[in-house]
């Protein structure tokens, strides 16, 4: 009698399985942010190899869902081949990724959004790049950019296998914007937005977005208008960030609220988001975000994509130019408050420089370093990835009081202990301390050296740094300044400063030439 009853409940579970189903599809979207040119696999400490395109192609064609590929920006400028390409190597491969019949498009990305990096090139170099792309640009708050034969659009609507999905970009601002602009967006301007999106009647709305809910680094621009905007935050499903260079498999935010996704750097990995369609009432009914690392050992790389990507790389990065004895880290250590590898770049800044305008000293900004720099032979790719942009020498005036204020304003405490920002040339050297009831201004500069001087308040000083830096950029806004000369070198970035730095190195072989921290402590904390 029971084994009947559990009969008769398997063929009831079965029907109704099989009759939810017969309502319900599902469809996927591919998710990437921060590419910045990583175009190949890559050693790293979690795998042997991970990461690049090819090994992307390998899961994207392993897919039997209708899916779309989506990118939030920074898609660009980073790696030597990005970066001497203008971006178009990034473009290229994007426009034939996922090439798949469950592609709604047949191959490529369907959208991206601007990053704060993308403009490194410049409006009109970007737009030249962006106009080979076969994807929509979507930006709801980029004003003043132009793209020859395609248009910037607030948003698109896309149809996978009968269900819309409606995709509203959103762009950061960087300092390489110079044409075009971001406007800021009121509540009228979303809402008239949301109006015209809710008019096509989508299944799905994502928010395609260089902008990081994650990272109390970098505040997020969007989520304050998240919580006041019920129409928005109600009607968004997907919030798919960027920015960051942080993982965000799903984050609720809130009860009400879009489900948050940001999917890390560099192409080490792509997030697959599950979107379950109720076929009956074209209604989202669930979202299931992962997050996949880009494994060579388990996604072989894809043969076509990799032929393609041998011919882009520039295999001369391949050369061995120096060792390194020891571990040279990204942040100082313990005891040091300047970082070696910022200091080796800030005194080469200072050289270069000097024999073509005459300055007081250079400094370089720690965050600047994309990682730590292992002990062992040093290539060129290594080089070329620990400062992956095109950022540009530049010079500016600030007073000493301005300076000693933002020097200050520069210290950090936190759990890898007391640290500066920034790091400087050999010729200055500070001492400090830091206060911990001052919250307001915890930092007191106790002596502040330039060449042996003591820095005077009303002098002006001449400063060598990357161009974002006097602009208030990112970690900039300390020296930021809006008087005197400032002066670009375009023909010098943070880059060719440390290729220069290591080309300078005593040695005829590069297990000859050592690269090693400078000797001396040039930031000091006093007890």
């Amino acid at each position: 009698m029971q084994t009947q009853y559990f009969k008769k409940l398997f063929l009831l579970l079965s029907f109704l399985f099989v009759f939810t189903s017969l309502y319900a599809r599902e469809i996927v979207i591919y998710h990437t942010s921060d590419i910045h040119g990583y175009y190949f696999s890559r050693s790293v400490k979690e795998a042997a190899v991970q990461g690049g395109f090819a090994v992307l192609e390998t899961l994207l064609q392993r897919e039997s869902n209708p899916f779309i590929l989506l990118d939030s920006g920074d898609f660009s400028s980073g790696n030597k081949e990005a970066n001497d390409s203008d971006g178009k190597y990034s473009i290229d491969l994007m426009n034939r990724a996922g090439t798949s019949k469950h592609n709604f498009k047949g191959a490529g990305y369907a959208a991206l959004t601007i990053g704060n990096h993308d403009s490194d090139f410049g409006d009109e170099r970007l737009g030249r790049t962006l106009s080979a792309f076969n994807g929509d640009v979507l930006s709801v708050n980029l004003e003043g950019f132009t793209i020859p034969g395609k248009n910037v659009k607030p948003f698109a609507v896309y149809v996978l296998d009968g269900v819309k999905v409606a995709v509203i970009g959103f762009s950061l601002e960087g300092p390489g914007m110079r044409g075009m602009k971001l406007r800021q967006m009121t509540e009228k301007d979303w809402t008239a937005i949301m109006q015209e999106v809710l008019a096509e009647n989508p299944a799905v709305i994502v928010l395609l977005a260089h902008d990081s809910v994650g990272d109390p680094r970098k505040p997020s621009v969007l989520l304050p208008t998240l919580r006041n905007m019920p129409l928005l935050r109600d009607h968004t499903d997907l919030f798919l960030g960027g920015h960051a260079h942080i993982l965000h498999n799903a984050y609720p935010l809130g009860e009400d609220g879009p489900l948050f996704v940001e999917s890390g750097s560099m192409l080490e990995g792509v997030s697959r988001i599950l979107l379950d369609i109720d076929d009956k009432t074209n209604t989202l009914r669930s979202i299931k975000a992962e997050y996949i690392p880009l494994l060579e050992k388990e996604i072989p790389p894809d043969p076509d994509t990799k032929a393609i990507l041998d011919q882009i790389e520039d295999v001369s990065l391949r050369q061995p130019f120096a060792f390194v004895p020891a571990l040279l880290p990204r942040y100082p250590g313990p005891g040091e408050s300047a970082a070696p590898l910022a200091r080796i770049i800030a005194e080469e800044m200072y050289q270069w420089v000097s024999e073509r305008e005459k300055i007081d000293f250079a400094l370089f900004q720690l965050p600047g370093i994309r990682r730590d720099l292992q002990p062992g032979i040093l290539t060129g790719r290594d080089l070329v990835e620990l400062l992956p942009y095109n950022e540009y020498v530049s010079t500016f005036d600030i007073t000493g009081k301005h300076l000693k204020r933002a020097i200050a304003e520069s210290i950090r405490r936190d759990d890898r202990g007391d640290y500066s920002l920034f790091s400087y040339s050999e010729n200055v050297r500070f001492s400090y301390k830091y206060n911990p009831k001052n919250t307001k201004n915890p930092v007191k500069i106790k002596s502040l050296r330039i060449n042996g001087k003591k820095v005077k308040n009303s002098r002006i000083y001449r400063v060598a740094a990357i161009s974002h830096i006097p602009q208030g950029f990112f970690e900039g806004p300390p020296f930021k300044v809006t008087n005197g000369r400032q002066k670009m070198y375009e023909e010098k970035t943070s880059g060719g400063l440390l290729l220069d730095a290591v080309g300078d190195l005593p040695g005829d072989s590069p297990q000859e030439r050592h690269l090693t921290a400078p000797q001396g402590v040039q930031i000091q904390l006093l007890d």
